[in-house]
C-alpha cells in the first residue's frame, strides 16, 4: 500500500496507539543516526508527542569509522535544536578490528544508547527500523538456517535492562519515508556502507527486486514474520509452563535440570528451555548455534560434562547443572557494578586495593567445609570472592562473612518469567 505523505502522520499516530499503552512513562528517547529512516522517525515522533504530551530526547552515535561521521551527528544536533528537542552525541571507540564490524557497531550503539537512557531516566527508546529492514532480517536468518525464533523477525517491543525499546516504523516502507521527508524538505544522509556488497544485509536488499518478481515481496515476507512471531509466542508460553517441572535455580547462580523430565519434553520445548538456561547463567544475549545446542543437549542427557556459551554443564545423566564457566569470568575493582553482570556485592572498606574475582581453584580449598553446603564444586568456583593481591579476604557465598555479602542480581522468579 502506497500512502500519500500527507497521510503519514495520521498513520504513524494510529501505529503508536497500541504501543503507547505498553510504554511505561512519558519520557522517550530516540535513536537518530541522520539516515532517512531515523530522520523520519524524529519528525513523526515530534508530531505525535505534541498531542500525546510525551517528552522526547535524542541520542546520536559517532562510531568514528568514517570521516563524515562527525558532520552527520552535527546535522542531527542542528535538526533537534530547530525542533526544540535535546540531543546528545555518544562516542564509540571500542572496535578492536576483529569480527563483524556492522554487528560490533550495532551492539555498541545499543549499549551506549541504553546506558544513556538509564542515566537520563528515560522510559523507552524508539528506533527507525522499517518493513524493509524486517524483510532483510528474515532473509538473512533464512539463509543461516534459523528456526521459528529467528524467522519471527525483529520484535515491535523489547525490554533491555529496564528500558523498553520499540520500533514504530515497522509498517512503513523505506521509500515512502523518503518521500515524506522530501515533501517536508528535510535533509538526510545516506551511509555508503549501505552499498557495500560485502555485507549480507546489502546483498539481501539488492536481491529484493528479483524476489518481488517471484511473489516474495517485502509485504509477503513481513506477513510471514508476523505468523512466525505468533507461533513463537505460543511455544514460549508452553516452555514457561513446563519449566517448573524440569528446571530449578540455585542460590549459587546455577540451573539444575531433571534429565528424566527433560527427555519427556517435545524436542522444540527441550531446546528452548536448555537455551534459556545457558543464556540466563552466562548472561549472553544470543543463544548458541543450533548445531552446538543439539550436541550440548545430547551430552547433557548422556552424562558427559562439557562447556558451551560461557557455561560449564556437569551431568550424571540423571541431574544436570548449568554453571558459569570460571575461565570466562574476569576480575574488577569496580564494586559498584554487578560482578560478572550477575552478582551484587556490598560491604567492607573499598580503599584497600581490593578486587573482585571468582573463588576459583585458588580460593575454594581454603574453605575446608565447602562440601557441607550441598552445592556442586563447579557452581561454587564461579561465585564472587574479594581478594587483595593473592590473599583471599572473603567469599560470602561459600562462607558467611560479617562484613561482606552478595546476592544474585536476577533471582529464581526472573529465570521463570523471562523464558
Amino acid at each position: 500500500m502506497t500512502r500519500r505523505p500527507a497521510d503519514f502522520i495520521q498513520h504513524f499516530c494510529d501505529a503508536m496507539r497500541p504501543l503507547k499503552r505498553q510504554i511505561p512513562g512519558s519520557r522517550i528517547g530516540l535513536a537518530v543516526s541522520g539516515g532517512g529512516d531515523s530522520m523520519a522517525l524524529l519528525h513523526m515522533m515530534k508530531a505525535w508527542a505534541l498531542d500525546s504530551e510525551h517528552e522526547l530526547r535524542v541520542a546520536t552515535v559517532n562510531h568514528g569509522l568514517r570521516p563524515e561521521a562527525l558532520a552527520e551527528t552535527q546535522m542531527v544536533q542542528r535538526a533537534c535544536k530547530r525542533m526544540g528537542i535535546g540531543c546528545t552525541t555518544l562516542e564509540w571507540a571500542g572496535w578492536d578490528k576483529s569480527g563483524n564490524l556492522q554487528d560490533a557497531a550495532r551492539r555498541a550503539r545499543i549499549d551506549l544508547i541504553n546506558e544513556w537512557a538509564q542515566q537520563n531516566e528515560l522510559n523507552a527508546v524508539a528506533t527507525g527500523h522499517t518493513a524493509d529492514d524486517q524483510a532483510e532480517t528474515f532473509l538473512m536468518r533464512l539463509a543461516r538456517g534459523s528456526g521459528i525464533d529467528g524467522l519471527s523477525g525483529m520484535a515491535t517491543m523489547k525490554d533491555r535492562d529496564g528500558i523498553t525499546w520499540f520500533r514504530p516504523l515497522l509498517s512503513f516502507r523505506r521509500a515512502e519515508l523518503r518521500r515524506f521527508l522530501t515533501s517536508k524538505r528535510v535533509k538526510w544522509v545516506d551511509d555508503p556502507s549501505n552499498d557495500d556488497q560485502s555485507y549480507d544485509r546489502v546483498k539481501m536488499r539488492n536481491a529484493q527486486g528479483t524476489l518481488d518478481a517471484l511473489g516474495l515481496t517485502v509485504d509477503r515476507l513481513v506477513e510471514t514474520t508476523t505468523r512466525m512471531s505468533t507461533a513463537r509466542r505460543a511455544l514460549e508460553r508452553l516452555t514457561k509452563t513446563q519449566a517448573h517441572e524440569v528446571a530449578s535455580t540455585t542460590r549459587y547462580g546455577s540451573v539444575k535440570i531433571d534429565i528424566v523430565a527433560f527427555k519427556l519434553l517435545p524436542l522444540e520445548l527441550r531446546y528452548r528451555l536448555f537455551a534459556h538456561a545457558l543464556k540466563w547463567v552466562s548472561g549472553s544475549v544470543y543463544r548458541p548455534r543450533f548445531d552446538a545446542l543439539l550436541d550440548s543437549a545430547a551430552k547433557l542427557s548422556n552424562g558427559i560434562d562439557h562447556t558451551l556459551l560461557g557455561c560449564h554443564i556437569v551431568t550424571d545423566g540423571v541431574i544436570g547443572e548449568v554453571c558459569r564457566e570460571v575461565s570466562k569470568i574476569g576480575s574488577t575493582s569496580d564494586f559498584k557494578m554487578p560482578f560478572d553482570d550477575r552478582w551484587l556485592v556490598s560491604g567492607g572498606d573499598l580503599n584497600d586495593g581490593l578486587i573482585l574475582s571468582p573463588v576459583g581453584e585458588r580460593g575454594l580449598p581454603q574453605f575446608k567445609k565447602w562440601r557441607e553446603l550441598g552445592a556442586s564444586r563447579i557452581s561454587l568456583l564461579g561465585t564472587p570472592a574479594i581478594w587483595q593481591n593473592e590473599t583471599l579476604i572473603a567469599a560470602p557465598m561459600v562462607h558467611p562473612d560479617a562484613i561482606w555479602s552478595c546476592r544474585l542480581k536476577k533471582d529464581d522468579h526472573d529465570f521463570f518469567t523471562s523464558v
